[in-house]
């Protein structure tokens, strides 16, 4: 991949993971994203070498860095023994407790929020077992997101369980799949055609992982799982289906292996559905999740759900102290506007009603002509269409 600026058009750049390459297939981080690297044996060099990246980054931006030791003898990566990095020793005294981490570390981002590593939820597994490690990433989790600190955890799929990994990864934002020589995006929440994408990893001689994008195997893995999900099918009933063994399946799903093209026909046969289902590039889903990412926070008006196709769109629009503003464009249909912050005026033509934080409007005849902050503080209103 390129190198690219972390930016989206019209925003301020997002925090970078000090990757390139995962910066562009991200577009960058989200102030306040959590992310779990699920770590298969002997990656831990590559798992050392992006920890080492996230905070040298948080070092050049000038934000707090802490990192959160819980393993008895393993060190994910060197910026941990740095004298600027912050280090919670979990492993024994009054913080090995998870009431009293939890607190610890909730107060040191609130004093300081910045970038936070968690070198091992095996560990705490261990120590703690499955219940009171699943409590602890479900409360730090969402008081790190709300607080704006970003924060990188690591755990292994057998160590951490199936029960434990689905309620992780319903309540993170971005999950990581870390194999030998590539990365698979489990989710990444708020980025468009991400999730499901598989990237190969390559160790430099400075240290620097480049990733490359492996588009075949990619959506092949990601239309093996979502159809086995779909029909409740375990890769061994695939793998009858298809005429080959059940590793076959398994490593095709990683994108460790391609499949032959008439094994894909047979399959896409077997289940009566077309083959371009089996290899698509975008998954539907139950929702859209945008963001208003607090790093690119501005006065001015921000889109959140822009798509005419979805049947609604949404936007944030901020004031400045007594500023005025209008659409930037006329819409033909019914618009919301709901005051979230300030006193705001809004202009319906035919009248102008004062609006206070919670109050909303309903316009079904006539287009919204404008707006207008009545306070000497900021305001924020969102400006809400049905198509």
């Amino acid at each position: 991949m390129k190198q690219s600026t972390v930016s989206t058009a019209n925003s301020a750049p997002r925090p970078s993971s000090g990757i390139a390459d995962l910066d562009e297939l991200l577009s960058g981080l989200f102030t306040g994203d959590n992310v779990v690297w699920m770590l298969d044996q002997g990656c831990e060099l590559k798992l050392a070498n992006i920890f080492d990246s996230f905070l040298i980054e948080g070092g050049k931006e000038g934000v707090c860095r802490t990192y959160v030791r819980t393993a008895e003898s393993v060190v994910r990566t060197k910026r941990s023994r740095d004298g600027d990095v912050k280090v919670f020793d979990a492993r024994r005294g009054a913080l090995a407790d998870p009431v009293h981490l939890e607190q610890a570390i909730v107060e040191q981002e609130r004093e300081c929020p910045g970038r936070v590593v968690f070198d091992d939820l095996d560990s705490m597994v261990e120590k703690w077992g499955r219940d009171r490690t699943l409590g602890f990433f479900t409360r730090v989790c969402p008081q790190l997101f709300d607080i704006g600190s970003i924060a990188y955890w690591v755990g292994t799929r057998s160590k951490l369980g199936p029960r434990v990994l689905d309620q992780i990864t319903k309540a993170t934002q971005c999950v990581f799949e870390l194999g030998r020589g590539q990365l698979r995006v489990i989710k990444a929440e708020g980025r468009v055609s991400v999730e499901g994408r598989i990237v190969r990893m390559t160790d430099n001689a400075d240290g620097r992982l480049d990733l490359e994008q492996e588009r075949a195997l990619g959506r092949l893995g990601e239309g093996l799982r979502r159809v086995r999900d779909q029909r409740g099918l375990s890769q061994s009933e695939i793998a009858s289906l298809a005429g080959v063994s059940a590793s076959a399946i398994s490593q095709a799903e990683g994108g460790q292996r391609g499949l032959a093209l008439d094994t894909v026909l047979t399959l896409a046969e077997a289940l009566d559905i077309p083959l371009d289902t089996l290899l698509a590039t975008k998954t539907s889903s139950d929702y859209v999740l945008r963001r208003r990412d607090r790093a690119s926070a501005r006065e001015g008006f921000v889109p959140l759900i822009d798509d005419p196709k979805g049947g609604l769109r949404a936007y944030v629009v901020s004031l400045g102290p007594g500023e005025s503003g209008s659409p930037p464009m006329t819409h033909k249909g019914s618009e919301l506007v709901l005051v979230a912050a300030g006193l705001v005026q809004v202009d319906l033509g035919s009248a102008m009603p004062v609006m206070r934080v919670g109050d909303a409007v309903l316009a079904t005849r006539v287009p919204i002509a404008g707006w207008r902050n009545l306070l000497s503080n900021p305001a924020v209103l969102y400006w809400v269409l049905r198509d």
